[in-house]
């Protein structure tokens, strides 16, 4: 005999009816669960934009700026929309030290090291690369919004660590000036 056959007909109903409900609120929460988790993922890409990293390759580790993308800092236009930006972390500073892109263009960053580990981290941003001396590591990039963004370096990286930082300036519009930043 089953606990269902022993109820009397109230609560066989209310046990029905209970269970009813149970499955609509776990349907329910289980709805606004991925809701809330779209509508996140919906805001974090809206603010903070899509990163990816497009590969590695190789420099000079002894001294990155024989390659001429890396002499001084370059920031060169590669398409309408497009820009390639090419950063070297060097205790304990970025070259360059400001840099300037219009809002919505592509940015792919070309980071290397030109001493020791340094993290490329842009605050505010989900930017966050390894510079490793030897290896240029990319991730590509596009600011929605128009401000200040700082660069820091998220490695220790000696007694100045603190004190290495930068400044990317996102302007409102194309009007930015290509070759090595003023």
């Amino acid at each position: 005999m089953s606990e269902e056959q022993g109820m009397t007909p109230f609560e066989a109903a209310f046990h029905a009816s209970a269970e009813r409900h149970e499955r609509v609120w776990t349907f329910c929460v289980i709805v606004m669960l991925a809701l809330l988790t779209i509508g996140t993922m919906f805001y974090v890409v809206r603010d903070y934009g899509l990163v990816s990293a497009t590969g590695a390759f190789y420099t000079d580790p002894a001294d990155p700026a024989r390659e001429a993308a890396f002499a001084d800092g370059k920031i060169v236009r590669t398409g309408p929309n497009a820009y390639a930006v090419y950063v070297v972390g060097r205790a304990w500073h970025w070259s360059p030290d400001v840099i300037r892109v219009p809002a919505g263009a592509e940015i792919t960053f070309y980071v290397t090291s030109a001493d020791v580990l340094h993290g490329f981290e842009i605050q505010g941003t989900a930017v966050n690369l390894t510079a490793v001396p030897g290896v240029v590591g990319s991730v590509k990039y596009t600011f929605r919004r128009p401000g200040v963004y700082h660069i820091i370096c998220n490695e220790y990286c000696g007694m100045l660590h603190h004190a290495m930082v930068a400044r990317i300036v996102v302007t409102p519009s194309q009007a930015v000036t290509t070759g090595t930043p003023s």
